[in-house]
């Protein structure tokens, strides 16, 4: 990934991050009076959250999130999913995409900055693949599969309170598929299509960058 423009990001994330903490300042503190007399703040951070997240490499994901008590209110289990079907020129392409993992909040409300660990997993089919030229010189109709994990490490932003905004940028450490192996939908004739130099210029993973919207609420 190209460090300028990894940097720009960061310095992105940080500003709309700090600003939002001056303009969606629509936390609900109540204040309990406990038994002795004395007096502590609730903070109602809303620790359910659905919504849906945008980017690479997962496409299009409904994201769930629960902010846990553990750490104050920073530990957060979340899981994005979303079975996807794009048909495209003829081409009908499969994905599913699966990612489970936590996020730890730097603060005690569930929002602001975080960091991320997940694992994601991404499966997609393609199917009618038009004049595909075959190893044995024979042409016709192909299909193929792409199948990969990868552990992700993140940085993320959320803000607003009940309606928010959710920005994450990081990278995803995995083995990628370096060959394609595409076959006949006739007969047993298959081709392999090298994917080395993609590979090699990705590195040892993906980059994962996504943004969302979504609803807490509870």
């Amino acid at each position: 990934m190209n460090t300028k423009y990894t940097s720009k990001l960061l310095i992105c994330i940080l500003l709309v991050t700090f600003l939002s903490n001056n303009t969606f300042s629509q936390d609900n503190n109540e204040t309990l009076e406990t038994t002795s007399g004395n007096t502590e703040t609730k903070t109602d951070i809303n620790p359910l959250r659905i919504g849906v997240k945008v980017g690479v490499p997962s496409f299009f994901t409904i994201n769930v999130e629960y902010v846990t008590p553990l750490l104050d209110n920073r530990v957060a289990f979340a899981i994005d999913y979303f079975p996807l079907r794009i048909n495209l020129l003829d081409i009908e392409s499969k994905f599913k995409n699966f990612e489970i993992g936590s996020n730890i909040y730097l603060n005690n409300k569930g929002k602001g900055l975080y960091g991320g660990l997940s694992y994601y997993k991404f499966n997609a089919e393609v199917n009618n693949i038009e004049e595909v030229e075959f190893d044995d010189g024979s042409y016709g109709t192909g299909e193929t599969t792409i199948k990969f994990n990868t552990f992700n490490l993140k940085i993320g932003a959320k803000l607003g309170k009940a309606f928010y905004f959710r920005i994450e940028l990081g990278y995803g450490f995995g083995n990628l598929p370096e060959t394609i192996v595409i076959t006949s939908t006739e007969n047993n004739s298959s081709t392999t299509e090298d994917t080395s130099e993609v590979i090699s210029f990705l590195g040892s993973g993906v980059p994962v960058f996504n943004f969302g919207i979504g609803y807490s609420f509870l």
